[in-house]
C-alpha cells in the first residue's frame, strides 16, 4: 500500500507544477539577452517631501516612478493592454538603496503590456528614506539628497537606465520633476537632476543604477531669530557688569552669575532643536563661543571684585574700561570667522 501512494504523490505533485508552470510561464532571462544591455527608461516625479530630519539623517518623501522596457515575447494582437502580475514575467528587480522599514509601496505590483511588448511599470513610494548629511555649516547649510535605484542582479553592460522620452513628449523636462506645492516650510528647493550611475554594493558586485538627485538649502529665519538672536542679547547682558562701579560688586556678581545661569538654561530649551553629531558646527562654534565670553565675564567680575576689597579701586576700574572694548571686539571677530561664507 505504501509503494502505491509514494508514485501517487509524485504524479500529483507533477501535476500541479505543470499546470502552474503553463498558467504563469517563467521568463527568467533578459528579452534579447544577446543584443547588448537591456533599456529601461525611467521616469521619477517627486510629489512631496514632507520633512528633513538632520538629526535622524533622512528625509520623508513621496514619490512616483514609471519603468518601461520591450519584451516582444510579450506581444500579443488584441487592442488594448494585458496586465501580468510583476512576478510572472521578467523585470529588472528595481529597489531603492536608501530607503528605510518605513516605505510603503501604494500601488499592486503589476505590469501593463502593449500589443508591440511594450511593458509599463507604475509605482508610488511614501515613507522615509535615509541621507547622510554634511552639517558642519548648520543652521547655514545647502545639502544634496537623493533617491536612488538600482537594478538588483543586474550590471551595466546587462541593463541601462535612460530618461522615459514618452514623460518627455509630454513636456518633463529630463522624465523627471519635483511638484512646486511640496509641504517643506524649512527647506528651499534650488535644483534637481537625474542621472544613471554604478551603485558598487561590494567589491567586483556593481549594478546598474539610476538616481534623482536634488539640493535644497536650509531656511535660517527660524534658527536666527528664536537661537542666535536670544544668545546675543545674553552674552551682551553679560557684559552690563563693565559699566557698574567695582564698589558695587554685589551688583556686579549678581548680574554675572544670572547671565550665566540664564545660558545654562537656554542651552538646554534648544537643545532639542539641534542636531546631535560628533563634530561642531557653526552654530556649535557660535555657542561655545558665547558660553566663553560669558564665563570670562564672570572671571573679571571676581578679579574686580578682589582688587576692590585690596582698595585697589583705581585698577579694577581700568580693567572694567579695557573690558568694554574687548569683549565686543572678541565677539564680533569670533562670530565673523564663524559665519563668514556660511553655504560654504
Amino acid at each position: 500500500m505504501k509503494r502505491i501512494r509514494f508514485p501517487l504523490l509524485v504524479l500529483f505533485a507533477l501535476s500541479i507544477r505543470l499546470t502552474l508552470g503553463s498558467e504563469a510561464p517563467a521568463l527568467i532571462d533578459r528579452p534579447n539577452a544577446d543584443s547588448g544591455p537591456t533599456q529601461i527608461s525611467v521616469g521619477i516625479w517627486v510629489a512631496d517631501i514632507s520633512n528633513i530630519d538632520s538629526a535622524q539623517q533622512n528625509f520623508t518623501a513621496e514619490l512616483a516612478v514609471v519603468l518601461r522596457w520591450k519584451d516582444s515575447r510579450l506581444a500579443h494582437t488584441g487592442k488594448g493592454i494585458v496586465r501580468y502580475p510583476l512576478e510572472q514575467i521578467w523585470h529588472p528587480r528595481v529597489g531603492i538603496v536608501n530607503e528605510t522599514n518605513s516605505v510603503s509601496r501604494k500601488m499592486p505590483d503589476s505590469v501593463e503590456v502593449e500589443p508591440d511588448g511594450t511593458v509599463t511599470y507604475r509605482q508610488r513610494y511614501v515613507g522615509a528614506f535615509t541621507q547622510p548629511l554634511r552639517l558642519q555649516s548648520f543652521p547655514f547649510d545647502r545639502q544634496t539628497f537623493r533617491v536612488q535605484l538600482v537594478a538588483v542582479r543586474y550590471q551595466s553592460n546587462e541593463v541601462m537606465f535612460v530618461p522615459d522620452q514618452v514623460w518627455i513628449q509630454d513636456g518633463l523636462k529630463g522624465a523627471g520633476g519635483i511638484s512646486p506645492s511640496v509641504t517643506l516650510p524649512d527647506w528651499t528647493i534650488e535644483k534637481w537632476e537625474l542621472k544613471p550611475l554604478v551603485y558598487a554594493l561590494a567589491p567586483r558586485h556593481q549594478y546598474s543604477s539610476y538616481a534623482f538627485d536634488f539640493t535644497a538649502s536650509r531656511n535660517v529665519q527660524h534658527y536666527i531669530l528664536k537661537v542666535i538672536l536670544p544668545l546675543i542679547l545674553i552674552v551682551i547682558m553679560s557684559w552690563s557688569v563693565f559699566w557698574i562701579d567695582p564698589v558695587h560688586s554685589n551688583s556686579q556678581i549678581s548680574i554675572a552669575v544670572t547671565s550665566m545661569l540664564t545660558l545654562i538654561a537656554y542651552r538646554f530649551a534648544v537643545d532639542t532643536q539641534l542636531p546631535r553629531l560628533p563634530y561642531m558646527t557653526r552654530l556649535d562654534a557660535f555657542i561655545l563661543t558665547s558660553t566663553l565670553l560669558v564665563f570670562f565675564s564672570l572671571i573679571e567680575v571676581l578679579i574686580t571684585t578682589i582688587l576692590e576689597t585690596s582698595r585697589r579701586t583705581g585698577r579694577a576700574k581700568k580693567i572694567d574700561r579695557y573690558c568694554r572694548a574687548i569683549f565686543p571686539a572678541m565677539f564680533l571677530i569670533a562670530s565673523i570667522a564663524i559665519f563668514v561664507h556660511p553655504r560654504g
